[in-house]
C-alpha cells in the first residue's frame, strides 16, 4: 500500500510515526513532572501551615510568661498592658489552630492550650492579688512555680507537636521524591523510545528517499562518464519512479543524439559517405588486418576534373547535386567491403583490401568509366572526368596510414598533370619531385632580394608587318644552380606560397619603369606610343587596393595610363564576379586597358564578356596551332568575330608559322605575338629593336 503513495505522503507517514509516540510519551512525562512539582508545592505549603504556627505558639507562650512575670515583679501600667496584649495574641493563635487540619498534633496542641491557659489563669490571679507597687507577696511564690510548670508543660506539648509535624513533612517529601524519580524514568523512557523511533524512521527514510537518490546519483555519474546506455531501475509509482523514467528517457535521447553526432562527425554531410576521419580509422584497421593476414591495402584518391567550373558557374546547389551523384556512382561500381569516402571539395577516396595490383587498377578503370557519362542538372548535361592516384601500403611501418594518403595524393597530381581522365600509381621517385618543389618554393621567397628575377619582353606586332605595337612583360628566374627556371614551374609555386603578390607588385613597377626608360632613351617613333602588358595574379585582383597601387605606379614613372595593359585569365573572371567587375572598372576609370589572356581555354561566356569592362582578348596558342585544319580555322574565326562584335581587339598568341600569320590576316586579326616574330627578349634587345637595329625575325619556328 505504501508503495502507491507519493514520496511526500510516505515521508509524512514516517515523520508522524516518529513524532506522535514521542508527543504522547512526552505529555505523560510532563504530566508526571508537573505532579512532582505540585507535590513539592503541597509539601512546602503544609510545612508552612503546620510548622510555623506551632513555632509561633511556643514563642507566644514564652512571651506571655515573661511579660506576666515582668508585670508581677515590676508592676506598671505598661507592663500590665504588654502582658494583656501578649495574652490576647496567645489566645488568638490557639483559636486559629482550632480549625486547622491537625491530626496527631491536635491533641498535643489542645494539651499545650490547656497548660497555657493554666499558666495565664495563675498569672492573672497573682496579678490580681499583687499590690501595684509592692510586687508579689510571699504567698504568690508557690503560684509562680506552678506558672513555670504549666508553661514548661505547654512548651513540651508544642515541641512534641512540632516534631510530629516535621515527621509528616519528611514523609511527604519522600513521597514527592518517589514521584520525581518516576517522572525522570518516564523522561528517560521517552528519550530511548525517541531514539528507537528516530532510528526506525531514519531507516525508513533511507529506503524511501536516500536509496533511490543514490541510485540516481550513480546513474548520473555513469552518464557523465559517457555510459549513455546505462538505465535506472526504479520500479516505483512515486516521484522517484517518475524521475527514474524521465532520467531513462533523457539518457535514451542523449544516446540517440550522440549516435547522430558521431555519425555526422564521421560522415560527409553532402554525400553521406565516410569522411576523412572515418577513412583514417578504416585505413588503420585495414593495415592491422593486412599485417595479420599478409594481404595488400590500396588507396585510390579521386579528384574530379572540371568540378570547379560547375561550382563557379552553376552555384553550390548544382555542385552538391553533382557530388551526390558521384557518390552514388561510386557505391554502384565498388564491392560492399570497399570503403568510399569524400575527403572534401571534389576529392574522393576508395579503400580496397585483399586485392592484387591488377585488380586495384581494374577498380580505378571502373571508376573512370562510371564517371564519364554526363551528369544531368536542370535538364542540362554536365561532363566531368577524374584523375586518380593509387598507392599501396607497406604494413608494419610507422605512419603507414599517413604515407598511404600522401602517396596517393602525389600520384593523383601526377595523373592530373599528365592530362586528366587518367590514373597513376605512386612511384617513390615522386617524393623527390615533391621535395624539390618544396626546396624551390623556399628558394623563391628570397629570389627577388637576391636579384635572381628579371623581366623579359615579348614583342607584339601588327600582323600586316607594321612597327612594334606593344610588349608583354614575362618574368624569368635565373637560379644560381638550377639555371633558367621556366615560369610554368615557379609561377604556380609563387601562387601557392603567397609570394606572387610581392612578385606581381615588383613586375608592375619594373615594367612601368622600363617603359619610361625606353621613352626617355629612344625618344619618338615606336617608343613614343609603345604599350606594355603586365599579367595580374588572382591574389592581386582580389586586393581592393589594386587600383591605388596602379595609380601610384603610373604617377611615379610618369606613364600615360593607356600605355599600360593589364592581363587577367578567364578563370579569374568567374570568382566573386561583382567584386571583380568593381575592381576592373576602377582600373578602367584610370585609363588602363584590360585584356583577357588565353581566351577560349576557360569557362567565360558571352554574358561574362559583356559584363566585364575589357578591351582585348588574347586568342590562346592552342587555337592558333589548329589553324591548319578546317575545324581549327572555324574556331579561331568564331573567336575573332565574337571579339569584333563586342568591340574588342583580338590578339593571337603563339604564332610560329607563316601560314598561321596568313590565316589570321584573312580572318581579320590585326595583332599577334609568337616565335615567328620574336622570342621574349631582354630590355636591352627591345631597346635596339625600338631603335630599328633589330627587325622582326619572320622565321619559321623549329619543328
Amino acid at each position: 500500500m505504501l508503495s502507491s503513495l507519493s514520496v511526500r505522503a510516505r515521508v509524512g507517514v514516517s515523520v508522524a510515526a516518529m513524532v506522535l509516540p514521542l508527543l504522547a510519551l512526552s505529555a505523560t512525562a510532563v504530566t508526571a513532572l508537573e505532579g512532582t512539582l505540585d507535590r513539592f508545592a503541597d509539601t512546602a505549603d503544609e510545612a508552612v501551615e503546620e510548622a510555623l504556627p506551632l513555632a509561633r505558639l511556643q514563642t507566644l507562650v514564652i512571651q506571655v510568661e515573661r511579660r506576666g512575670l515582668s508585670a508581677i515583679l515590676e508592676p506598671s501600667p505598661t507592663a500590665g498592658a504588654d502582658y494583656q496584649a501578649a495574652r490576647r495574641q496567645l489566645q488568638e493563635a490557639f483559636g486559629d489552630l482550632e480549625g486547622s487540619e491537625l491530626t496527631e498534633e491536635g491533641e498535643l496542641v489542645t494539651t499545650a492550650s490547656a497548660r497555657a491557659e493554666d499558666a495565664v489563669r495563675l498569672l492573672d490571679a497573682v496579678l490580681d492579688r499583687s499590690a501595684p507597687t509592692d510586687g508579689p507577696s510571699s504567698a504568690a511564690v508557690p503560684q509562680l512555680s506552678a506558672i513555670e510548670r504549666s508553661t514548661e508543660a505547654a512548651l513540651r506539648a508544642l515541641e512534641e507537636a512540632e516534631q510530629l509535624a516535621s515527621a509528616d513533612i519528611v514523609e511527604e517529601y519522600q513521597i514527592a521524591q518517589q514521584v520525581q524519580r518516576r517522572a525522570v524514568l518516564w523522561i528517560v523512557a521517552v528519550v530511548l523510545v525517541g531514539l528507537v523511533l528516530a532510528a526506525a524512521g531514519g531507516l525508513h527514510l533511507t529506503r524511501v528517499v536516500l536509496t533511490p537518490l543514490r541510485t540516481l546519483r550513480e546513474a548520473a555519474r555513469r552518464l557523465g562518464e559517457g555510459m549513455l546506455s546505462h538505465r535506472v531501475a526504479l520500479p516505483r509509482r512515486d516521484e522517484f519512479g517518475e524521475l527514474g523514467s524521465a532520467f531513462n528517457a533523457m539518457a535514451g535521447d542523449l544516446e540517440r543524439s550522440q549516435a547522430e553526432l558521431t555519425h555526422h562527425a564521421l560522415h560527409d554531410a553532402v554525400t553521406g559517405l565516410p569522411n576523412r576521419v572515418l577513412l583514417a580509422d578504416r585505413i588503420r584497421q585495414a593495415l592491422a588486418r593486412s599485417s595479420r593476414r599478409g594481404t595488400q591495402v590500396a588507396l585510390l584518391l579521386i579528384d574530379l576534373d572540371g568540378f570547379k567550373a560547375v561550382n563557379d558557374t552553376l552555384g553550390h546547389t548544382a555542385g552538391d547535386e553533382v557530388l551526390r551523384s558521384v557518390a552514388d556512382r561510386l557505391r554502384l561500381c565498388l564491392r560492399p567491403e570497399d570503403t568510399a569516402a569524400r575527403l572534401g571539395g571534389d576529392e574522393f577516396a576508395v579503400l580496397a583490401e585483399g586485392e592484387t595490383s591488377a585488380q586495384v587498377l581494374g577498380i580505378g578503370e571502373r571508376i573512370l568509366s562510371c564517371l564519364r557519362p554526363a551528369f544531368v542538372h536542370d535538364d542540362r548535361e554536365l561532363f566531368l572526368t577524374a584523375s586518380i592516384g593509387i598507392a599501396f601500403a607497406v604494413p608494419g611501418q610507422d605512419g603507414a596510414g599517413e604515407d598511404l594518403l600522401r602517396h596517393a595524393d602525389l600520384a593523383m597530381y601526377r595523373a592530373k598533370a599528365g592530362g586528366k581522365d587518367d590514373l597513376c600509381v605512386f612511384d617513390p621517385t615522386m617524393h623527390d619531385v615533391v621535395e624539390d618543389r618544396l626546396r624551390m618554393s623556399n628558394e623563391l621567397r628570397g629570389a627577388l632580394d637576391r636579384g635572381e628575377l628579371a623581366l623579359h619582353y615579348q614583342p607584339i606586332y601588327s600582323i600586316k608587318g607594321e612597327p612594334l605595337v606593344a610588349v608583354e612583360a614575362l618574368m624569368r628566374w635565373n637560379h644560381p644552380t638550377r639555371g633558367a627556371v621556366p615560369p610554368s614551374e615557379f609561377i604556380p609555386l609563387a601562387e601557392a606560397n603567397g609570394v606572387i603578390t610581392t612578385l606581381g607588385t615588383w613586375a608592375l613597377d619594373e615594367a612601368c619603369g622600363q617603359l619610361r626608360q625606353w621613352h626617355d632613351t629612344v625618344g619618338t617613333g615606336a617608343a613614343g606610343e609603345l604599350q606594355v602588358s603586365v599579367n595580374l595574379s588572382a591574389r592581386q585582383l582580389a586586393d581592393d587596393g589594386l587600383a591605388d597601387l596602379v595609380a601610384r605606379t603610373l604617377a611615379r614613372h610618369d606613364i600615360a595610363p593607356h600605355r599600360l595593359i593589364l592581363e587577367i585569365t578567364e578563370s579569374m573572371m568567374i570568382h566573386d564576379v561583382e567584386a571583380t567587375i568593381r575592381r576592373l572598372r576602377e582600373l578602367r576609370d584610370l585609363g588602363v586597358q584590360l585584356a583577357v589572356d588565353d581566351f577560349g581555354t576557360g569557362y567565360s561566356s558571352l554574358g561574362y564578356l559583356r559584363q566585364f569592362p575589357i578591351d582585348r582578348i588574347k586568342i590562346d596558342k592552342s587555337f592558333v596551332d589548329q589553324l591548319g585544319t578546317s575545324q581549327g580555322r572555324a574556331l579561331a574565326e568564331g573567336i575573332i568575330n565574337l571579339a569584333h562584335s563586342l568591340a574588342l581587339e583580338p590578339i593571337a598568341e603563339g604564332i610560329e608559322h607563316e601560314y598561321q600569320l596568313a590565316a589570321l590576316d584573312d580572318l581579320g586579326c590585326q595583332l599577334g605575338q609568337g616565335y615567328h616574330f620574336a622570342r621574349p627578349e631582354s630590355p636591352e634587345t627591345i631597346t635596339r629593336r625600338l631603335a630599328g637595329q633589330v627587325q622582326p625575325a619572320f622565321t619559321e619556328a623549329p619543328a
